[in-house]
């Protein structure tokens, strides 16, 4: 099943640092992409920060970061999942280790500022100090993750935002803001808001290629009706991920024979998510499926 995933834009070029919120995966000029999720399922958030060259050699510069605080607010359906927050391998704070770090969710609508996070690092606070510090950077680098529960009630295609914001207070009592630290001063981010796309991708039986939920002798017919008759019949399957029995990407003949073998012949199985249970296409094609998502 195709999908698709809007961007954010990188930060400014040549001075100034940018926070970004999004998923692992990269865009154009190597931003991250919106996070696509699901009803009633966990998706890891990503955070990162850009800080280009300012052309000025040396640690003790703007460019260098000595430490960041990242506050949030995010949509209320999602629900931050604190003990899952880890430093993935491949961020740059697993090679720059931070002497501080901390990670705080208030998933609390009611205590008066909706649903806020913090992640908050300082590279040296405690000596020797070697003066080190987060590198100058154009591409966005990681520096940490989290998990969020999405809510069972929402739809298909809701955006669900996580956006930075300035002013709450998270579990404390003092006014956060998106600020970085850099030659021994406080200095304001610029700051990318991302979303939680919740996908339109859909549940099916492989298989199942006339949706009357069940997998039989007519399924491979209607696959016969879709492709080969279908001037004869114009029957159009309202999913055609169902009908792809072979999970090849193609609706053709040969998922009707497919069928065919595994219903009376022994043959394998029609591949995940089976004809016996409603699950998701774990393939990407460009196959398409008009059944509802929950």
């Amino acid at each position: 099943m195709a999908t698709t995933a809007s961007h954010a834009q990188v930060g400014p070029q040549g001075g100034g640092a940018s926070f970004f919120v999004g998923s692992s995966q990269r865009g154009e000029g190597g931003s991250p992409l919106s996070i696509r999720g699901f009803p009633n399922e966990r998706v890891e958030v990503f955070f990162y920060y850009n800080s280009p060259e300012d052309g000025i050699p040396g640690p003790e510069q703007n460019d260098h970061l000595q430490g960041f605080s990242m506050v949030f607010c995010y949509d209320c359906r999602l629900s931050c999942v604190e003990e899952s927050f880890r430093i993935p391998p491949e961020a740059i704070t697993s090679v720059v280790s931070a002497d501080f770090v901390e990670f705080q969710c208030d998933n609390d609508p009611a205590d008066g500022d909706g649903c806020e996070m913090l992640l908050a690092m300082l590279v040296e606070t405690m000596p020797p100090f070697r003066g080190d510090t987060l590198p100058p950077t154009t591409q966005p680098l990681m520096v940490g993750s989290v998990q969020f529960e999405v809510d069972s009630r929402v739809r298909c295609g809701d955006e669900l935002p996580i956006e930075f914001c300035d002013g709450v207070n998270v579990r404390g009592r003092v006014p956060l803001q998106n600020i970085y630290s850099a030659a021994n001063q406080s200095l304001s981010a610029q700051t990318v808001d991302s979303q939680v796309f919740i996908n339109a991708a859909t549940l099916f039986q492989r298989g199942d290629c006339n949706s009357d939920n069940r997998v039989n002798i007519s399924d491979p017919i209607s696959v016969v009706m879709a492709t080969i008759l279908v001037e004869e019949f114009d029957f159009v399957p309202a999913c055609e991920d169902a009908c792809d029995g072979n999970d090849d990407g193609v609706l053709d003949i040969g998922d009707a024979v497919y069928l065919l073998q595994w219903l009376f012949r022994g043959g394998l199985i029609p591949p995940a998510p089976g004809p016996f249970i409603f699950g998701r296409d774990p393939t990407e094609d460009a196959l398409d499926c008009a059944m509802p998502c929950e």
